[in-house]
């Protein structure tokens, strides 16, 4: 297992070598981005995937595009927390068409469809999100954001082997601070300066035909962020278990256990680690669940979206509160 320090600026390291097996120099995590997810060969079973999440005290908008070589999709969630409305919307595109999605996870992507276009363009220090539905639940739905990328924000960047011929790369990045606005008919949502935040989670690789995993989330002012991961790389000793405190990172060698009551679909879930490093309770607000079938093959994936509360183990051991912090949970099933 390779641990890179950080250093600038990183020279890129190829994922796979020429015949798309994984490379062993890029196993490992790091902080920065540094791995090339260029996959050679393979057809039919890479998976490209870039999820981002915004969140802010009013209202949260979550949007999934993925390439599956011969399905490409783009699916759009919105919830106003004041009120509890909610609209979803999704988007196929038959062996990806209009479908980009880079090799680099700080690289622009779109989809371009008559009913749904999203452009995620890239700039030095920054990244501007535009979503234009002509039709979201009988509404038209326009977002135009701009996320900041401040140099000194860690991030989750994890290369797993994850079977014999699969293996994940992904970079988790989370509290980028977040402004702009978006439309739902004649309603106009605004990012609120200092307390909305995106995070942005970034998936290529070859993955098992069949796959599960949960994973949560959430954002805090100052710079206070948790990732949290289970059932997808907790048998090649590489966590994706992280805090951030002031945008540094803090990574966790040690397993989360993330769990839910099962009364209810919005009962509180626990997250704990057996050495006091992380003890929250998610209390759900609103749960969505996306199910997307193609013959034999299927994703299956529940969010759920509201408060993390509880205490933190920061860098020296001190204890950090966590109050009513804004994030969420997602579950996801899939044979694909």
């Amino acid at each position: 297992m390779n641990s890179f320090t950080r250093t600038e600026p990183f020279a890129a390291i190829a994922l796979c070598d020429a015949d798309g097996q994984l490379n062993p120099r890029a196993v490992g995590w790091s902080p920065r981005p540094n791995v090339d997810c260029a996959i050679p060969g393979h057809f039919g079973r890479r998976k490209r995937w870039n999820h981002w999440c915004i969140t802010t005290p009013r209202w949260m908008l979550s949007f999934t595009q993925a390439d599956l070589d011969y399905l490409g999709y783009v699916a759009v969630y919105f919830l106003d927390l004041q009120n509890g409305q909610s609209f979803a919307c999704s988007q196929y595109s038959l062996f990806a068409r209009g479908c980009h999605l880079p090799d680099q996870p700080q690289a622009s992507h779109y989809f371009n469809h008559p009913r749904l276009q999203l452009n995620v363009s890239e700039h030095t220090g920054r990244s501007r999100i535009t979503i234009n539905v002509p039709d979201f639940n009988g509404q038209a739905l326009q977002a135009e954001l701009d996320i900041q990328r401040p140099p000194h924000m860690d991030s989750v960047n994890l290369v797993a082997p994850l079977g014999p011929n699969s293996f994940h790369a992904t970079s988790r990045q989370l509290a980028l601070p977040c402004s702009g606005t978006l439309l739902v008919g004649k309603e106009q949502y605004s990012c609120v300066t200092g307390q909305s935040f995106a995070s942005l989670d970034f998936g290529r690789g070859v993955w098992p035909l069949n796959s599960h995993w949960t994973r949560a989330a959430f954002a805090a002012p100052g710079g206070i962020a948790g990732n949290f991961g289970a059932g997808w790389t907790d048998h090649s000793g590489l966590p994706e278990n992280t805090l951030w405190f002031g945008g540094v990172l803090q990574h966790l060698d040690r397993p989360i256990h993330i769990s839910q009551s099962p009364q209810s679909p919005l009962a509180p879930w626990q997250l704990n680690s057996a050495d006091d490093a992380v003890e929250l309770t998610f209390t759900p607000r609103q749960r969505h669940r996306a199910y997307r079938r193609l013959g034999p093959f299927y994703a299956d994936t529940q969010q759920w979206f509201g408060h993390f509360t509880g205490v933190l183990r920061g860098p020296e051991g001190e204890r950090v509160p966590v109050n009513q912090a804004l994030g969420w949970v997602g579950e996801t099933h899939a044979r694909w």
